[in-house]
């Protein structure tokens, strides 16, 4: 239970609301599990203990060989940090080092935590992009890091890194992968984008080692065998080679296919010198024979990252698999199944929420396999919704009375069709006669509908009246979106409608334009223009806490209306950048591009900074259920998560200590 409750409670911790207090409030993920995995390691004395790093810096760990997950800190303070690399230190397992490199530019560097991986500081290299790390097995005090700007060799003694390599050489930079001699610390294997290299005095002089590899290998991995040190193995983006001179000679291993090019990682079984597995862009490999023959023994669409196989385990493989997550078989890769409980880092990327019947979800995400999944029972199963819609160009997904909706960025729309389970175009202009034509003796005018082209910026529903606010106007639709017309509003009729809401009986109608805010009493009949007080820029989008109360999000801020709409007073941000809103009762988040999310429990008047492991994160969407119980986040890279407000706003005004009350209780299986 420990696992499941320690993601729960991994963003109210320790004063997570920094004056704004937790009482009543549970965060729980939602799901779905898995994600990206980008560097595993297992404690050399203790199977059990195995850690992950992701591509924005978590690093997670696992007491149980990889079962179940924990969240235990972030490598760093920027969320685009890519754990390439994460080493156990064999003298004392409570303490880690791991290696990152950023997307963005002067990030990255070598890290180092001395509490098992809850907390890190920065241990040298600031600003490089480390792309390996490893600890010398004989002198553990030696650690050896490969950048794009050279090697590096750090010892604990004080003397802190220095550069082994020459600087500005044309070749040695670039490096890729780095190992170490079991028995001799100043031997050094290192692996550029160009081809490997080696150093048997401490990096004073390099040698190239590439005979028998194809030119302009990226070596990615290098291993050395442990009972052999003269015997190497090397995967690159050419292939996977072996030599038993010590990197004098390569062999290209034959038996994978050439379609399988990418190799991440090879590494020998451990007490089995015979038994190599090669993990690839294309499922995991695994010769039992010295790579005479081989076999791949996953599925061929797995893209293999990395893994982990521990001598006191031998029988026992870790998979870190794109987009899915972690694998695990217990009989040397005969049998795999899922082992993500825990682990949640799935990248969200849109959420459509029916706030009439909240067990129904759609969720969008990326960098993905099944890139759209929705769950009818609040996230406890999700499954894939199938093919038609390109996520790239999609603009927004609405859950509308009757199933899924999608916006494109080029215009249009899609709906989901469950009886052909795929994603189809949908809704259709309003038919128009052409010129009559002759049928035999008689002259009939035909009429045709042409498919709905314009942008929608947002859709509303009520039972009898769908609407969509597009580049060209307001449009209505009462066949349940099979064809639009333009709705009438008055001299603003003409003007892009940015974001539209409607109430359940039809009877009144928001808008918003650029100049300001439409409103209808009477279901359209008559308006109500009203114009902003503000300077409105970029696209905008309403949302409601009330019936005359409403709230305008725009690149310049977020704006708060009383009276709908006559008069708007500013809601003061920190990053006036707003990405989305929820509003759940008083309760009020709102998710920022820069500095995450903040809440207010009086209506936008203050607001308090959410603090945590997790809510440092980008959330692109937010969701409110109508119950003003939940709030739905949707982080760039957790997946989604539910903030339960049991208790109401009321407590949250009343306490101002800003201490830890979340309940303790795990989300439901």
């Amino acid at each position: 239970m420990w696992r499941r409750i320690s993601v729960c409670l991994a963003v109210v911790c320790a004063g997570v609301l920094c004056g704004l207090p937790v009482l009543g409030q549970t965060w729980m993920p939602v799901g779905p599990s898995g994600g990206d995995v980008r560097a595993l390691v297992a404690d050399s004395h203790d199977p059990r203990a195995i850690y992950l790093g992701t591509v924005d810096g978590h690093i997670f760990g696992s007491r149980d060989g990889g079962e179940h997950w924990q969240l235990l800190g972030r490598v760093g303070d920027r969320l685009d940090s890519i754990v390439t690399a994460i080493v156990v230190d064999s003298r004392n397992s409570r303490r880690l080092y791991a290696s990152t490199w950023t997307l963005g530019s002067n990030g990255g560097g070598a890290f180092e935590s001395d509490d098992g991986g809850h907390t890190w500081r920065p241990s040298g290299l600031a600003g490089q992009s480390v792309r390996a790390l490893a600890q010398a097995p004989s002198q553990p005090d030696i650690l050896i890091a490969g950048t794009l700007a050279g090697v590096y060799r750090f010892r604990d003694s004080g003397k802190g890194w220095e550069r082994i390599s020459p600087a500005n050489h044309d070749d040695l930079r670039n490096f890729d992968s780095v190992a170490i001699d079991p028995a001799n610390p100043e031997v050094i294997y290192a692996g550029t984008y160009h081809l490997a290299w080696k150093t048997t005095d401490g990096g004073r002089h390099w040698s190239p080692i590439h005979a028998g590899m194809i030119d302009d290998s990226d070596v990615m991995s290098i291993t050395l065998d442990d009972t052999n040190p003269q015997r190497v193995y090397a995967s690159a983006c050419s292939g996977i080679y072996r030599s038993e001179n010590g990197g004098g000679v390569w062999t290209k291993f034959r038996g994978i296919p050439p379609t399988a090019r990418r190799t991440h990682l090879i590494r020998q079984a451990p007490q089995n010198s015979q038994t190599i597995y090669s993990a690839t862009t294309e499922g995991l490999w695994k010769t039992i024979n010295s790579g005479a023959t081989w076999n791949r023994i996953t599925p061929s669409n797995w893209v293999i990252t990395t893994f982990v196989n521990h001598p006191k385990t031998p029988d026992r493989l870790v998979l870190g698999v794109e987009g899915l997550g972690v694998y695990v078989s217990d009989d040397a890769g005969r049998n795999f199944r899922p082992a993500n409980e825990g682990f949640f880092h799935r990248q969200v990327m849109d959420l459509a929420f029916d706030p009439g019947r909240p067990e129904r979800m759609l969720l969008v995400l990326t960098n993905a396999s099944e890139p759209v999944l929705a769950t009818q029972d609040s996230g406890r199963t999700w499954v894939r919704l199938g093919p038609g819609l390109k996520t790239h160009l999609l603009r927004h997904v609405y859950a509308a009375p009757d199933g899924w909706w999608a916006a494109l960025q080029g215009g249009g729309l899609m709906r989901y069709d469950h009886k052909a389970n795929a994603w189809t175009s949908a809704g259709a202009a309003p038919a128009k006669e052409r010129p009559a034509v002759k049928r035999g003796a008689r002259l009939s005018a035909a009429k045709t509908a042409s498919p709905l082209s314009p942008v929608v910026n947002d859709m509303a529903f009520a039972r009898d009246l769908w609407l969509a606010a597009t580049e060209e106007g307001l449009l209505a639709s009462r066949d349940r979106g099979a064809t639009w017309s333009p709705f009438p509003m008055g001299m603003q009729s003409n003007l892009p409608a940015h974001s539209v809401r409607v109430s359940a009986d039809a009877n009144r109608i928001w808008v918003l334009s650029p100049r300001g805010l439409n409103l209808s009493r009477d279901g359209g009949k008559t308006w109500s223009p009203q114009e902003f007080s503000f300077a409105a820029r970029g696209r905008l989008r309403l949302y409601q806490a009330g019936e005359d109360t409403l709230v305008v999000a725009s690149s310049s801020g977020l704006f708060v209306s009383s009276d709908a709409g006559k008069t708007w007073r500013p809601s003061l941000l920190p990053d006036p950048l707003i990405q989305d809103v929820a509003i759940a009762g008083n309760l009020w988040l709102v998710s920022t591009q820069k500095l995450g999310l903040y809440a207010s429990s009086d209506r936008g008047k203050t607001w308090a900074h959410i603090q945590g492991i997790l809510a440092e994160g980008y959330f692109p969407v937010l969701a409110a259920r109508s119950t003003a119980s939940t709030i739905l986040a949707g982080s760039s890279t957790e997946g989604l998560f539910a903030l339960e407000v049991s208790r109401g706003a009321e407590v949250l005004a009343s306490d101002t200590r800003g201490t830890d009350h979340a309940a303790s209780r795990t989300p439901q299986q």
